[in-house]
């Protein structure tokens, strides 16, 4: 907590200088509502001049991996990466269908309701704030020595930086648990806008969520007419190695199973209703 506590001491100073303020925020969350342990990740929180980003902390493993290896190894996220202008609740969200890559963009306005309850988390004096977004009660802490009106995900426009974050249905929790100043803007195109040198289809949320439902309906259709059709002698998934379309419908229903397990996302409102 010594970065922060320097951040918030000397961010009226720095903040023209330091290209990228970064956030780590610890997450943890139950992708499936009825399990009874956390899955965590480390989520990132890049505040640039112009711009505002939040990935998953996997994605610079995997950039500075494959900028030493002069590679392009792929990996991705259950959390929706998002991208939004400074200072606004236009978000451009990053999702995978598949193998394919598709982004959409979506206005996300939240309204707060400033509470009078304040405590102290490490050094800081923060401020509760409630709010009800995507399909959740939400409670915020937030502090305003550090004068940032974001927060991870899409949580922003608190007159201070959120260093906590919970639904109170205690599925979804955010915590701040460090920063960074960078003296660049951090470079994410390869790894965000770009993935590992395949651009996003740009499309909206309405076809995002028919092409989800399409894909659920058969997982590996685009490989199974291929194995049909003769263009490839064989689909290799996970290690295995499948020679006709019929030895895909296994992991077919696997891939099914999977998806509706794992159906309970940050926007519970936009939960998609799959069927069969």
């Amino acid at each position: 907590m010594k970065k922060l506590f320097l951040f918030s001491l000397f961010y009226s100073i720095i903040f023209t200088s330091a290209q990228t303020h970064r956030f780590f925020y610890e997450l943890k969350y139950k992708s499936d509502s009825l399990q009874l342990e956390f899955d965590k990740r480390t989520m990132v929180l890049d505040i640039n001049p112009n711009d505002v980003k939040y990935y998953d902390y996997t994605f610079l493993e995997k950039d500075s991996l494959n900028n030493a290896t002069n590679s392009q190894n792929v990996n991705w996220t259950k959390q929706i990466p998002v991208t939004r202008k400074i200072n606004s609740y236009e978000n451009m969200n990053f999702v995978a269908v598949g193998f394919d890559f598709f982004k959409y963009p979506t206005n996300d306005n939240i309204d707060w309701i400033l509470e009078k309850e304040t405590k102290k988390i490490q050094q800081f004096t923060v401020q509760k704030a409630t709010t009800n977004f995507g399909g959740r009660k939400w409670i915020a802490w937030f502090t305003k020595e550090i004068p940032v009106n974001e927060g991870p995900y899409k949580f922003r426009g608190l007159p201070g930086l959120i260093l906590e974050i919970q639904d109170n249905k205690n599925q979804f929790y955010f915590n701040l648990i460090r920063s960074q100043n960078l003296t660049r803007t951090y470079d994410t195109s390869n790894i965000l806008e770009i993935r590992y040198g395949y651009s996003p289809i740009l499309t909206t949320e309405k076809k995002y969520i028919e092409k989800a439902q399409q894909y659920f309906n058969d997982p590996f259709y685009t490989d199974k007419q291929k194995l049909r059709d003769g263009s490839v002698k064989s689909f290799e998934f996970y290690g295995k190695k499948y020679t006709t379309a019929e030895e895909l419908n296994s992991i077919s229903k696997d891939a099914q199973l999977r998806i509706l397990k794992n159906n309970n996302p940050i926007e519970l409102n936009k939960a998609i209703r799959y069927k069969k």
